[in-house]
């Protein structure tokens, strides 16, 4: 058998109506707003999303709302600095202590071996 002559293959369906391509100077209906349409398959429904240019309005709103983020950031990272100063201070002051400890441990016991 050719390749031609096989039974089991169906023949493609040809489309019933031809696509109309239009120019781009040429519109029909009314004018469609700036932005972005989605359109996706969800529970067995086709949903249109449109995604318009954001507003001056809501350009601000969002950059408020960041610098509102990165304020809060920034007091929590200022808020642990001066958390530790205090603790940092404090285990310095007591590895001088320590060390005039030792110094003066050692030189309390140069002064018995000496005196014994």
């Amino acid at each position: 058998m050719s390749k031609d002559q096989q039974p089991d293959r169906p023949q493609p369906e040809r489309p019933r109506v031809e696509p109309e391509i239009l120019p781009p100077e040429r519109s029909e209906g009314p004018p469609r707003p700036a932005g972005v349409f989605v359109r996706f398959d969800q529970l067995g429904g086709t949903h249109r999303v449109f995604i318009a240019r954001p507003s001056l309005s809501s350009v601000i709103l969002a950059g408020l709302i960041i610098a509102l983020v990165v304020a809060l950031v920034f007091l929590l990272l200022a808020s642990l600095v001066l958390f530790w100063i205090p603790i940092v201070v404090g285990v310095i002051v007591l590895l001088l202590l320590t060390g005039y400890a030792r110094y003066g441990w050692w030189r309390l016991q140069a002064w018995l071996s000496r005196r014994g």
